[in-house]
């Protein structure tokens, strides 16, 4: 597991408004997916290949839940916001089966980021 900082000298003092963790996931920790139409799919472990098989892996990036950031995002005024840090989801290619059995090449959802969503606070 990777938390996200900078090492670029340049950038010290710098805070992400979320905090985030990055990791490679393989299919053993990722059963299944959701892929584009909807459906729940089986991802497949390994990728045959000529010379045998291969491990399929998915970086994934997904919020902090032990960050400082769980009360909300970071640098935001909360006499005027509310704000939640949030993981997204993008869609990524990988090897999975169907509920039909039928085994390709499908895009499913895997997290790729964390991001801070904003609502006005109203009624003051």
């Amino acid at each position: 597991m990777r938390v996200r900082r900078h090492s670029d000298p340049s950038r010290r003092g710098e805070l992400s408004v979320c905090d985030s963790i990055s990791q490679w996931v393989t299919a053993v920790d990722k059963k299944t997916a959701i892929d584009m139409s909807g459906q729940t799919v089986t991802v497949m472990e390994k990728v045959p290949v000529p010379n045998g098989q291969l491990k399929q892996y998915f970086y994934e990036t997904k919020c902090n839940p032990m960050g400082y950031t769980k009360e909300g995002c970071r640098g935001i005024d909360k006499r005027h916001y509310n704000s939640q840090c949030r993981t997204t989801q993008s869609y990524v290619r990988a090897l999975t089966m169907d509920s039909k059995k039928k085994i390709g090449w499908r895009f499913i959802r895997i997290d790729t980021s964390c991001v801070c969503t904003l609502t006005i606070k109203r009624g003051r």
